[in-house]
């Protein structure tokens, strides 16, 4: 649809904005940075994030998995704004690694803005909107343990950026996308989690 394309780098572009001249980086201005623009674009920028060089760093896919679970509670209870416990706003990140990494998703959101669109509506309406919550949720529950396992905390992180991006566009084809993904991600955690504990 034309007014959205450019809408998923436009939030890239403000969270560069606000993390730079700085040398570090409050989680809880990042997250400023995008109530403005609503829920959709929080759920699918903030879990790419993970994706990229920052997403390597120990305890940053549990910090950002509070954050997350904060605005999903906060849309499923039907507020307008986002809100975050002041000790995970307050949390700091190097700016160098936070602009790196918003500069590895800046050709990706390009390429995302050109592509996506809305299509069968119905499935990102209210009603798949309460669903993806609660799918949000549990997978949000996965990331801590799956920070014992290498690389598995992105799963999860993909199939939030799916629903995310569905909001986003109103695209509904994604949204059951992200419902067949969240099956594969928590059925594909549990088994590592599993896998990992019977090698131990």
């Amino acid at each position: 649809m034309k007014q959205q394309q450019g809408a998923l780098t436009d939030i890239v572009d403000e969270l560069e904005q606000a993390s730079r001249n700085e040398d570090k980086v409050q989680v809880g201005h990042l997250i400023d940075a995008l109530d403005h623009r609503g829920y959709g674009p929080a759920l699918a920028v903030l879990p790419l994030i993970e994706l990229t060089p920052i997403g390597g760093i120990p305890g940053f896919p549990t910090l950002l998995a509070l954050a997350l679970a904060s605005i999903v509670i906060r849309l499923l209870m039907g507020y307008e704004h986002f809100w975050a416990p002041q000790w995970v706003r307050r949390r700091h990140l190097d700016s160098d690694k936070v602009m790196t990494s918003l500069e590895w998703l800046k050709p990706v959101s390009l390429r995302i803005d050109a592509k996506l669109h809305e299509r069968v509506k119905r499935f990102a309406g209210p009603t798949g909107r309460r669903a993806a919550c609660i799918v949000i949720l549990l997978l949000l529950l996965t990331v801590p343990p799956l920070e014992l396992i290498p690389f598995a905390t992105s799963g999860p992180m993909i199939v939030i950026a799916i629903f995310g991006l569905g909001l986003l566009y109103r695209d509904g084809l994604l949204m059951l996308l992200g419902f067949a993904g969240a099956a594969i991600a928590i059925a594909g955690g549990a088994w590592g989690l599993l896998a990992g504990g019977g090698s131990g």
